[in-house]
């Protein structure tokens, strides 16, 4: 080993010595040609510069071979840390050698990535790389040169021991791009290529995956050529396949993520987190591990992505939880073509979740731990993202298990089981529950399994399925069913509380399980009021659970219930109508009224089937008019209910409570107190009508009950019902409803712009712009309060989000951006965006959060006896950037009493939106100030820290072009304009700081607006000639030169001095 490093190091000494002096002009390949190294030139000079190449990387190669051998024979001959820094550094060199001058001046234009992109090289002094040349037949020496550096390198590479981690770390990319070019450049033989297509494979294979996206990523650039981007394309779009494929490409496009919210990130509890990824850059990584390869079908893509999805839904970081559940909800079942019933998504998916909560016979029993892996993953896709219609078909297929499984926990003591389950029953009764689904569980509320199994002890404590023991029956012991029934009901109660269900839905329960209780079915068109009466009784439990079902609901939604009543007067009014009827015929049956007193030895058994059933229908008319009574007596609401019903209500009860012999005392007193509250609700109802229309009320009664529903859902913990509220609140403010408080709904907006879900902020801004087009003058003036802050309450990301929502809302508003709105939002901008902020508090705060820092510090060097040492950091450019980095984002803040850079480099964004929105709305002497801020920031804030704030001033002068620009195009007339001394100055003033300023961005921008000031300013003479032609005849300038002529104008020659 020693040997041939001191032999690479002789070899590398022209390049990597320091005594290599830059300025010089020679090329790598003649300074390590010059003799020194042991490279002899040819004699002749055809092919000297391809002979040099080839001799020279030839030699590279076998030194990097020799190394690997060594290295791989004895792979502790590196242990001691001066020969590992040793061998690194000519390990390096020579690898760079080898890419700089023997693979790029081989690959074709396109291929490969730029060299200034590469990682820094180890080689010294200013180098002169050449490309190589062709030979007598058009052929150069790069295909035999590219193979021999593949040939050498990919085993090494391959091998994954020796120098195979450094070729990894150095020259990966060059690598891959230098295979792919043997394997399908269309210079290169059949042959040749399939067998460099093996190793092109081969090489991708060894590379990890984190190593190996960034690679083909970087690979297909716009210039990539077609016959290149085809098969990178396709190896890309089988990354996710990799046993680790999805978290590599999670990560990698979480690399993207913003700085502050990485820091919001670092700042939590210091729980370990997954990728951080914004809703869009969910979605770009849902469209791209959705995407099926062109090699493969549907069901085997997504067969083999399917364990990786499902590992990460079974994952304990909640943010890993997160981006699965999107993916899985969003991005497959969420499509009808892969999600839909019967496909791959929702066999994959779906289906083993309902297997395992309500599973077949064949699939019994269900272990602990696979039931508690489906409801963790049902949760997971219920809640994470708001989506009614997969909530809707999740959890209907298995409503019932869910139900049971969870009030079985209750009952157990399993509450992490039941607190899981109840919050899916949560999500799905706010955001899609049917009637069809709140009766069908208010007629199982004792359901505990179907016959063939339920619900048993885990074997960890939890809960599993297993068959039936014994038959399925109703426990045998009163007590503990009545227990049981209360419990349940209970529950069921609570659902419908936490759900806050309208009026109408529960109204349909309660008179449903009215229905059951008195054991009556109603048919669909009328009610057969006889065949009412005689119906077939019921399981008693059955009527027992309806009728505290009725009961509970009664105490406690009683105000709901009774102002919807037209259910519960179809239900009563048949019961009330059969027992008139019945009544009547009694008085009839004198004859028989004899026989039984005379004759009660002769009774015939029909005859006491009569008695019975006279006994049971007074029991049945006293339940219905005690509900009658119960639902009318507390309310002032106005009866809504047919005429027909209603009368034929009035009539019975007026029946009932006149006939004073035939029937009990006490049903007709209750006749006669119901008949009374009926008359005051039907007198309060005619008064209603008479003052206001019915549409009117229903209208408004419609959109509070909406608004309240809204309400209550935004002040949920859950995203997906934030999100149902938000979505219901939009629909009202895009209706214009008048139950809306403008001031009251703008506050609410704004406070929804610091929520963490970026879907709830993103939609509060959208809503925030339609609130505003309608009355712009209050949504605007309290979203410019709150970006002041002139009370310092908010914290600076919470400023910046109302700034975006206030920058949407000005582009929403468009020519409406005029007067006194134009006016307030500029000049507030403007007084942010200049350095006459005071925030003493905020001075205040900094000030002892420094002094907490300096007390921690202090600690720790008592700690230490002495100064703290500092962590080793492996690469030292990286902790130089990142020191950087954290010396501006400090500058930012460290301010004194002055507006964070930040938030002044907003507003100065937001003023620039104005400006570009509506100019003439702004007008002329707000125009002028913010020119001046402008300037003045150009000219005298020059630290480094303050580049942000210098580029945000250079795009406003962009803006203000723009507007300009607009403004003649529209032929609108200011009465202003960008001309004289005022243009001559921002000209200057632009020229001097791209001369003086060391902030490239900040130099892009302004060559970029100089020379649209300067198009802009020809304008006027060469912009218009095309409307002066005559007709037919177009003289307007295109890319082409002038349009109509055959010749183009050529530009004036541009003469610079030079040394």
């Amino acid at each position: 080993m020693d040997d041939t490093l001191s032999e690479a190091e002789r070899f590398l000494a022209p390049i990597i010595s320091k005594a290599s002096r830059p300025g010089q002009t020679k090329s790598i390949i003649d300074r390590l040609s010059s003799g020194q190294s042991g490279v002899s030139p040819p004699s002749d000079k055809s092919g000297h510069d391809s002979h040099q190449r080839h001799t020279v990387i030839e030699k590279a190669l076998g030194l990097l071979s020799g190394l690997h051998d060594a290295l791989s024979r004895n792979p502790h001959c590196l242990d001691q840390p001066f020969a590992r820094q040793r061998a690194q550094k000519v390990t390096d060199a020579l690898l760079d050698l080898v890419v700089i001058e023997g693979i790029y001046p081989c690959l074709s234009t396109g291929v490969g990535v730029p060299m200034e992109r590469r990682v820094k090289s180890a080689l010294k002094g200013d180098l002169v790389t050449r490309q190589l040349s062709q030979d007598e037949n058009g052929q150069s020496h790069d295909q035999e040169l590219l193979t021999a550096i593949v040939d050498c390198l990919s085993p090494i590479l391959s091998s994954g021991k020796g120098f195979a981690s450094n070729v990894e770390a150095r020259m990966f990319v060059d690598l891959v791009a230098a295979v792919g070019q043997a394997a399908f450049s269309p210079d290169f033989t059949v042959g040749s290529k399939q067998r460099y297509l093996a190793i092109f494979d081969r090489v991708l294979d060894s590379g990890p995956t984190i190593d190996v996206l960034p690679t083909l990523t970087s690979l297909l650039h716009p210039g990539c050529p077609d016959w290149l981007r085809s098969p990178i394309s396709n190896r890309l779009s089988l990354l996710p396949l990799r046993p680790d494929g999805i978290r590599q490409i999670l990560n990698f496009i979480a690399a993207s993520t913003p700085v502050d919210t990485q820091q919001q990130i670092e700042a939590q509890d210091g729980r370990p987190t997954g990728p951080n990824l914004t809703l869009d850059a969910l979605a770009r990584a849902s469209k791209l591990l959705t995407s099926v390869p062109s090699t493969m079908t549907a069901d085997e893509y997504f067969s083999a992505l399917a364990p990786q999805l499902l590992d990460l839904l079974d994952d304990q970081d909640v943010d890993n939880k997160r981006i699965a559940s999107y993916i899985v909800g969003n991005g497959i079942l969420g499509k009808r073509k892969i999600g839909s019933p019967g496909t791959i998504g929702w066999r994959l998916f779906a289906e083993p979740i309902f297997e395992s909560i309500h599973p077949r016979s064949d699939k019994c029993p269900v272990r602990e731990k696979e039931l508690k892996s489906a409801i963790d993953r049902l949760s997971a896709l219920v809640q994470f993202h708001p989506n009614p219609g997969l909530t809707k078909r999740l959890v209907i297929p298995v409503l019932l298990p869910l139900w049971g499984l969870q009030c079985y926990a209750l009952n157990n003591s399993r509450a992490n089981w039941a607190d899981q389950i109840h919050r899916i029953l949560i999500v799905y009764m706010k955001m899609s529950v049917t009637e069809s689904q709140l009766l069908l569980l208010s007629d199982h509320l004792l359901w505990d399994g179907p016959p063939r199994w339920t619900f048993m002890p885990g074997d960890r404590g939890g809960i599993e399925i297993r068959p039936r023991e014994t038959e399925k029956s109703y426990p045998e012991n009163m007590g503990r069913l009545i227990e049981s029934i209360d419990s349940r009901v209970e529950q069921y109660s609570k659902l419908l509380r936490e759900a806050v269900m309208t009026d109408e839905q529960l109204s349909t329960v309660f008179t449903h399980a009215c229905k059951s209780w008195l054991n009556r079915s109603p048919a669909s068109s009328g009610y057969d009021r006889l065949d009412l009466m005689d119906s077939d009784p019921k399981d008693p439990v059955e009527s027992l659970v309806s009728a505290k079902l009725a009961q509970r609901l009664l105490e406690e939604f009683k105000d709901q219930i009774s102002s919807s009543l037209n259910g519960i007067f179809r239900l009563v009014e048949p019961i009330l109508s059969a027992f008139v009827i019945e009544d009547r015929q009694k008085t009839d049956r004198d004859t028989r009224a004899t026989r039984l007193r005379y004759r009660l030895d002769m009774i015939t058994m029909d005859e006491m089937k009569e008695i019975d059933g006279e006994d049971e229908s007074t029991e049945t008319v006293s339940t219905a008019l005690s509900l009658l009574s119960a639902i009318l007596a507390p309310s002032e609401n106005p009866i809504e209910s047919d005429d027909s019903v209603l009368q034929s209500i009035q009539e019975s009860l007026k029946h009932i409570a006149q006939a004073s012999s035939s029937i009990d005392s006490s049903i007709t007193m209750s006749a006669w107190n119901v008949l009374i509250l009926l008359q005051l609700r039907s007198d309060i109802s005619e008064h209603l009508s008479a003052t206001i229309t019915p549409k009117v009320v229903d209208a408004q009664a419609d959109d509070r009950q909406k608004h309240r529903t809204a309400l209550t859902h935004l002040s949920d913990e859950l995203t997906p019902i934030r999100a149902q509220g938000l979505s219901t609140l939009l629909a009202l403010i895009s209706k214009s409803s008048p139950v809306l408080n403008i001031p009251s709904t703008s506050v609410l907006l704004i406070s929804l712009l610091q929520d963490q879900d970026e879907y709830i902020y993103l939609s509060a801004v959208k809503a925030l712009g339609i609130l505003a087009s309608n009355h712009p003058k209050t949504v605007v003036q309290l979203l410019l309060e709150h970006y002041s802050d002139l009370t310092e309450n908010l914290t600076l990301d919470s400023r910046i989000r109302v700034g975006e929502a206030l920058n949407k809302t000005i582009e929403h508003l468009g020519q409406l951006f005029v007067d006194s709105v134009a006016n307030t939002v500029s000049e507030g901008m403007i007084a942010i965006a200049s350095r006459r902020g005071d925030r003493p508090r905020t001075l205040q705060k900094k000030e002892r959060a420094k002094r907490k820092v300096e007390k921690a510090r202090k600690e720790a060097e008592e700690a230490w006896d002495g100064e703290i040492p500092e962590e080793d950091t492996d690469n030292d450019e990286d902790g130089a950037i990142n020191e950087h980095v954290a010396k501006v984002v400090e500058g930012w803040a460290d301010t004194g009493r002055e507006e964070d850079i930040r938030i002044r480099t907003s507003a100065l964004s937001i003023l620039g939106t104005a400006i570009e929105t509506n100019i003439a709305g702004v007008g002329a002497t707000v125009t002028s100030t913010a020119v001046d801020c402008v300037l003045a920031i150009l000219k005298l804030e020059k630290s480094n820290d303050r580049a942000i704030l210098r580029r945000a001033a250079v795009m406003f002068i962009m803006s203000l072009i723009k507007a300009f620009d607009t403004a003649d195009e529209q032929g609108i007339q200011l009465g202003f304009g960008f001309a004289g001394e005022n243009l001559a100055e921002v000209i200057t003033v632009l020229k001097y700081v791209e001369i003086t300023d060391t902030d490239e961005i900040v130099i892009g921008h302004i060559k970029v607006v100089v020379e649209s000031l300067e198009a802009w300013q020809r304008k006027p003479i060469i912009g218009h000639l095309g409307s002066k032609g005559p007709p037919g005849v177009d003289f307007s300038l295109d890319e082409n030169g002038i349009a109509g002529l055959a010749f183009r104008p050529t530009m004036r020659p541009k003469i610079e001095e030079v040394d």
